[in-house]
């Protein structure tokens, strides 16, 4: 009767703890790389995205093309939500750390795109610092920015009658799960965002230009958390070692990873299987 009870606990603990990812695919008019970034060019500058976080993250780097050097105003730049401006910069002193927000701003340190945030890269130490209105990017020289969250809520509630795909789970392939997939346009799209800067030639931007990327959440999958991604065997260790990062956590692999895409893990309460 003992062992009855405690695998009806185990069980329920099992069924219990079943969670579920949202992926989200962007779309937008500026062409992705070979690499699967998007990148925007004119004649002197490139920008190169990338949003594949939890929650989606706003980050790019700025290369500077020219021979001579690049300016940009943050205060005359802004990302901007569903048509709301936020702000770049703002005339304010700040503490400058490496932990990570689940709000609307990111207040970890600038990434590369198609670097990801560490679940253990938060630091103690911080420093008052003075946010540059004014960046300067020397000749061929990259600059990263990463600062605002894309999609900071819990989750999207997908439509009842969102239709579903059953394939193979790639958490166990002799199971089969539901991928559910709804669509949008530009226009009936739950987000579309842009990233708006100016930039100079000149520090006192006597004579300065725009750069304005539009970019929109084009699809929404929701499947079992374990058919988005898997932990992998280290191959080249002996014994079962799952690869780790630098800070000794297991990797999560997902196939659904891209650098137009980003995720969100999701209560099972809010689950269109659960809401069925």
């Amino acid at each position: 009767m003992r062992k009855l009870i405690l695998t009806s606990i185990l069980l329920a603990s099992i069924i219990g703890c079943k969670s579920y990812v949202q992926v989200f695919k962007t779309n937008s008019s500026i062409n992705a790389n070979q690499n699967g970034f998007y990148v925007y060019e004119n004649d002197s500058v490139k920008i190169i995205y990338s949003f594949w976080q939890k929650g989606g993250l706003m980050t790019f780097a700025i290369y500077n093309k020219l021979d001579q050097p690049l300016f940009v105003d943050w205060k005359k730049s802004a990302y901007i939500d569903n048509g709301v401006k936020l702000n770049y910069w703002i005339d304010e002193v700040k503490s400058e750390g490496t932990s990570t927000s689940d709000g609307l701003y990111y207040e970890g340190p600038l990434l590369k795109p198609g670097y990801a945030i560490s679940r253990t890269g938060r630091a103690s130490i911080t420093s008052t610092v003075k946010i540059e209105r004014i960046t300067f990017i020397p000749p061929k020289s990259y600059y990263f920015r990463s600062q605002f969250f894309i999609f900071p809520i819990n989750f999207y509630q997908l439509s009842a009658d969102t239709k579903y795909n059953e394939v193979d789970n790639k958490g166990n392939s002799k199971k089969k799960t539901k991928v559910y997939k709804q669509t949008f346009t530009k226009k009936t799209s739950p987000l579309v965002f842009r990233n708006y800067l100016t930039l100079s030639l000149s520090e006192d931007f006597y004579t300065e230009f725009y750069v304005d990327n539009e970019f929109y959440i084009q699809e929404i999958l929701e499947m079992d958390k374990k058919h988005f991604g898997q932990y992998r065997i280290d191959e080249t260790k002996s014994g079962k070692f799952f690869i780790k990062d630098k800070y000794g956590n297991p990797v999560l692999f997902s196939d659904f990873q891209s650098p137009t895409s980003f995720y969100l893990e999701i209560p099972r309460e809010a689950s269109i299987e659960k809401r069925n």
